[in-house]
């Protein structure tokens, strides 16, 4: 492995677009779980995709609907279940072929509007349609929208901490880290 930063370049790769959020406002949200959990599931609200910055100081054309979903670093994209979907009365898109653990399949895509907690918000999200997630969730939230911030998990005292925010604001580098803990003892 080389030295310094070198292990940390990677090529860049083309991810789906999200609607820009014209907005510098800072959100975040931490969640404590009851000790060590395998699974990241939050609540979220959805509805079908509209600009809400043609609604500030109005009310939204749509309500939020509110569902589990699970976190997953291993998914490019986000997820509906078709029960989501049917609760939100989407109306597709498109489609795309799905890779999954599966094999490949044909899915539907929408849009939507994701609202994470404490008002952590993504408009405009194209998602892909699945049967159903394990573990009775209503989404999947993709690396599409864990990339456009900065995610924390932690695991101290056997307890597991979720922490996310927008925009991404520093980069965490454990070595580095360890390595200025080990200066400082000595």
């Amino acid at each position: 492995m080389g030295k310094g930063k070198e292990r940390y370049k990677k090529p860049l790769v083309n991810k789906p677009q999200l609607m820009p959020v014209k907005t510098k406002i800072q959100r975040a949200f931490t969640i404590k779980f009851n000790g060590r959990t395998n699974r990241i599931v939050t609540k979220v609200g959805i509805c079908p995709a509209f600009d809400p910055n043609q609604y500030k100081g109005k009310e939204a054309p749509y309500k939020l609907l509110e569902i589990d979903a699970i976190w997953d670093t291993g998914a490019t994209g986000s997820v509906l279940t078709t029960e989501t979907v049917k609760q939100l009365g989407l109306t597709p898109i498109g489609s795309v072929t799905v890779a999954h653990a599966g094999g490949t399949s044909q899915s539907n895509t929408y849009l939507v509007n994701f609202m994470l907690p404490n008002r952590v918000g993504f408009p405009g999200v194209r998602v892909t349609e699945c049967p159903n997630i394990v573990g009775k969730v209503g989404a999947l939230i993709g690396m599409d929208i864990i990339t456009a911030g900065d995610l924390a998990l932690t695991n101290v005292n056997g307890v597991t901490w979720m922490s996310f925010r927008i925009p991404s604001m520093q980069s965490i580098d454990y070595v580095e880290e360890i390595k200025n803990l080990s200066k400082n003892q000595k």
